[in-house]
């Protein structure tokens, strides 16, 4: 389901690159990187996206760039669809942003955290576990502290 809605949502963000200059998929995905500092996504996302777009007819290629790479442009019908989607566009746009922030933060670094502890769950003994359960539950508390409070020093 998280997935599904992921996808949803990008299939916006793509039709949104698209609104000011024709691209091809490397493009669109490094545009999507540079405008919300999030981690540029991949071609089996970005490919996936433009072909449902193209028989949509939300966009269409216009011409074939270096190595035969298809250029694709926004339709008036996509153009339609994404103003009629425009509130929707404009969330998930904020919302993007907002994670390209907090990977500035150093979010990416804490996801890949946490990640690590599930991948090695079963390998941590008692003490381990009660440790990072200490070291998290701290952690939030000052997170929280600081989001709801303005800061730890003050």
């Amino acid at each position: 389901m998280l997935k599904a809605k992921i996808r949803g949502g990008m299939l916006l963000i793509v039709l949104d690159a698209l609104k000011d200059e024709e691209l091809h998929g490397y493009k669109i995905a490094e545009k999507i990187e540079e405008t919300y500092g999030i981690e540029k996504p991949s071609s089996g996302l970005i490919y996936p996206i433009l072909s449902k777009l193209k028989r949509e007819g939300f966009v269409e290629v216009c011409k074939r760039g270096e190595r035969e790479k298809k250029i694709y442009r926004i339709t008036e019908k996509g153009l339609r669809y994404l103003e009629e989607m425009k509130e929707e566009v404009n969330r998930i746009k904020s919302t993007l942003k907002k994670l390209g922030e907090f990977h500035k933060l150093g979010g990416h670094e804490l996801m890949d955290s946490i990640h690590q502890i599930i991948k090695n769950m079963d390998q941590l003994d008692e003490e381990k576990k009660k440790e990072i359960s200490h070291l998290m539950k701290d952690f939030a508390k000052k997170i929280r502290f600081i989001v709801e409070f303005g800061g730890l020093n003050e």
